[in-house]
């Protein structure tokens, strides 16, 4: 294996060439049904049809009086109409009055439409002593009426597969009568950070050991992107550890992540482990930080080998493992990111063309306009790079860099 670590990833392959190759091995995971109510951030399974209209009957936008438009023609406050109150429909009843010229009924916002009037007049524009409604303004037929279907007709697709749900999604669904609702499987991930160097959180730190930080940060990107992680767990640099640990996860997980322990080092393991076990689809992506990044599968288990320094693994989750997840899943879109079209601050120039940079910036409106203040290029290992930013500009391999006041669009980083 040290001839595989001279080689090492000395041929990178750009990022699309990198996901179009893992994305040809991809299948969408199964569909599993569940109560709507709990559907929240779960991908749609299928398409839906509205079985009914919405809204379902002809119902007053207001509160006021239930009358025909004819009988409103010509009012004004010096011309007052009059007409005979025949009764009430309150908001969840029904009736069986039936109107006719000359007559009114009070009604209620969302209250049935009843038969034969074609126009509600606003309380305001109206008043009533002795059951007779006196009215000071005109309206044509269908004022203030919410008709059936206005909203959504019977048989419209409403939502598509592959759709994120969010609350209004939910109310949406809830509103048609959907108790239940097929959604995608969530693919299970286990996530590993190697090094000798790392200790956990809430351990006495000791000389030349840091805290694990990666295994928390990829494990609530995973779940920010839809997966389930099954375990969290540091590892030695040992490679028999790591070899077990990678076969064990490989069948109860769908995807594994390791932060560390990928480029050509005496003890990154990994490389070596994923060619005596699996496929290797691709080892160094032509992206900075994160060209030591490798691909890999297992039987149908797909392993990320991201860089050990935070911002590397971050950006690398982003730009491979987040969009795999979403794949998975089978979503419309694969990068959830907002993006904002901004006007950058100063010049950035990239130390060598061929690779896809990730700049990262500070937003601020200024003048009515919003800048993009460069924090870092380089600095894969500096975590404050991450918070003190709202996102990511992508300096693309042919470009030199960027100039000031040059427009870019920032990724925003995922909520």
């Amino acid at each position: 294996m040290e001839k595989l670590r001279k080689i090492g990833f000395s041929k990178l392959t750009s990022l699309e060439d990198a996901l179009a190759k893992l994305f040809s091995r991809l299948t969408l995971n199964d569909l599993e049904e569940i109560e709507t109510q709990d559907a929240l951030n779960r991908v749609l399974g299928e398409n839906v049809i509205s079985e009914m209209n919405i809204p379902p009957f002809d119902r007053s936008a207001m509160d006021g009086y239930a009358v025909i438009a004819e009988d409103t023609f010509g009012a004004s406050p010096k011309n007052t109409k009059k007409i005979k109150l025949i009764g009430t429909i309150e908001i969840g009843e029904t009736s069986n009055l039936i109107l006719n010229h000359g007559e009114g009924i009070r009604i209620s916002t969302g209250a049935p439409i009843p038969i034969g009037a074609n126009v509600v007049i606003k309380i305001e524009d109206t008043e009533i002593e002795n059951n007779e409604i006196s009215l000071y303004t005109a309206l044509a037929p269908r004022r203030n009426i919410s008709y059936a279907g206005e909203d959504i007709n019977q048989g419209t697709q409403i939502l598509n597969r592959g759709t994120v749900l969010k609350p209004e999604h939910i109310a949406l669904l809830s509103s048609l009568g959907f108790v239940k609702i097929k959604v995608s499987i969530k693919p299970k991930v286990s996530v590993f950070a190697s090094g000798d160097e790392l200790i956990e959180p809430g351990n006495v730190i000791e000389p030349g050991k840091i805290y694990n930080s990666n295994t928390p940060m990829i494990s609530n990107l995973v779940k920010i992107y839809g997966g389930i992680v099954v375990r969290g767990e540091t590892v030695k640099d040992d490679k028999d550890v790591i070899k077990k640990k990678v076969i064990e996860a490989s069948n109860d997980s769908q995807v594994l992540i390791f932060t560390g322990g990928t480029s050509v080092g005496t003890k990154d393991y990994l490389p070596e482990i994923i060619h005596e076990t699996g496929d290797v689809l691709v080892h160094g992506i032509a992206m900075r930080p994160g060209s030591p990044v490798l691909i890999g599968v297992l039987n149908e288990t797909f392993i990320f080998c991201l860089p050990g320094t935070p911002v590397a693994a971050y950006v690398c989750f982003l730009q491979i493992v987040g969009p795999t997840l979403k794949k998975i899943l089978g979503c419309t879109t694969l990068d959830p990111r907002t993006k904002v079209l901004a006007n950058l601050k100063k010049d950035v120039p990239v130390s060598s063309l061929g690779f896809l940079h990730h700049l990262r910036v500070k937003l601020e409106i200024k003048e009515n306009q919003i800048i993009a203040n460069p924090v870092k290029l380089k600095g894969s290992g500096v975590i404050s790079s991450l918070t003190e930013s709202d996102g990511i500009v992508e300096i693309l391999p042919h470009l030199e860099g960027l100039k000031k006041e040059e427009k870019v669009f920032v990724k925003l980083f995922p909520k």
